[in-house]
């Protein structure tokens, strides 16, 4: 289970006899982009009289994906395959609390060196390609936009495309080296890459799968298991709210905010700056029905593919923001 339950009453997701949550943890992508949606309540600018603290931990894709279903965290910020994989092969009644991380244009692309003989993504049938999480959202965009605008398949084995999954420094400096002949990037080194003369675009993922599917990608849901949302849909509601204030509060205070991620974790402030001027991306956090029409349409794709084992019905496990049913 994502979510348990203290012995003593209030702990991890539980409640005191007033409704009151304890602390409430979160696992997130390990991204600054993403640490600027929850400064604000890292900080104390985003308060709660119902949850004690929300303690946050910022995880790599393949960690976050593990982490769904493991009982390590109150809500995970998982992939949405991992909310559909959770459900029909572990057996977990996860319910999706919140759709994040829209990619709206700019965000996800195939990169190779600048003197590659790779011209499209035709061209890279038989070749070596990096990825940074199997069974993530953005691979199995990847895979949809293969297949259906560049007539490819794409299965992650015995298809036409070899896979490595790197972690995505390291994915960078592999591409680099020529140890690898295209890299699927996004987020930090998916920006680093677009502003290297080094590197060029065979693949504008977001903006292909708008192509083939009419919707942007969505790469990831706050999810938490149905059974202990019945129980303690109070906390939930409240994380939901808290969400809600921290996302906006980032999207109007980027040039405070910037700078002092920047000087946390190194990245640039251009960066923080290039991810949260809304053009490339849009972290979201609620229920918004344009969002959930996005992850349908990718879902439906997806399970068309082969990719995942279902096609989820959205009406019957997201959950309505704020409210926590």
């Amino acid at each position: 289970m994502l979510l348990t339950i203290s012995a003593c009453g209030i702990g991890q997701g539980a409640t005191d006899a007033d409704g009151r949550c304890g602390t409430f943890t979160l696992g997130a992508l390990d991204d600054d982009s993403h640490r600027a949606a929850y400064y604000a309540i890292e900080k104390g600018r985003v308060q709660s009289e119902v949850i004690g603290k929300l303690k946050i931990d910022y995880l790599q894709i393949p960690a976050l994906i593990q982490a769904t279903a493991s009982g390590q965290y109150d809500v995970v910020g998982t992939s949405l395959p991992g909310v559909v994989n959770a459900r029909e092969k572990g057996g977990v009644d996860l319910r999706i609390v919140g759709l994040i991380q829209a990619q709206t244009g700019g965000g996800t692309k195939t990169f190779v060196p600048a003197g590659s003989g790779i011209r499209s993504g035709r061209d890279l049938k038989g070749k070596t390609v990096g990825v940074s999480g199997f069974g993530s959202s953005v691979m199995m965009s990847t895979q949809i936009v293969y297949t259906k605008k560049y007539g490819l398949d794409a299965k992650a084995e015995g298809g036409d495309i070899k896979y490595v999954e790197l972690d995505p420094q390291t994915m960078y400096s592999a591409l680099k080296k020529g140890d690898i002949d295209a890299a699927v990037m996004f987020h930090q080194t998916g920006w680093r890459a677009s502003n290297d003369p080094g590197l060029r675009v065979v693949a504008d993922i977001d903006n292909d799968f708008r192509e083939v599917s009419g919707a942007w990608l969505v790469g990831a849901a706050y999810v938490v298991p149905g059974d202990l949302l019945k129980k303690k849909a109070k906390c939930v509601a409240e994380f939901q709210r808290m969400i809600g204030e921290s996302v906006a509060y980032a999207e109007k205070n980027v040039s405070e905010l910037a700078p002092e991620i920047s000087k946390q974790t190194g990245v640039e402030v251009k960066f923080i700056e290039y991810w949260w001027d809304q053009k490339s991306y849009r972290f979201g956090g609620g229920t918004d029905p344009e969002w959930i029409d996005w992850a349908g349409k990718f879902y439906r794709l997806a399970h068309e593919g082969g990719y995942l084992p279902k096609n989820p019905d959205l009406g019957e496990i997201v959950v309505k923001g704020g409210t926590g049913e």
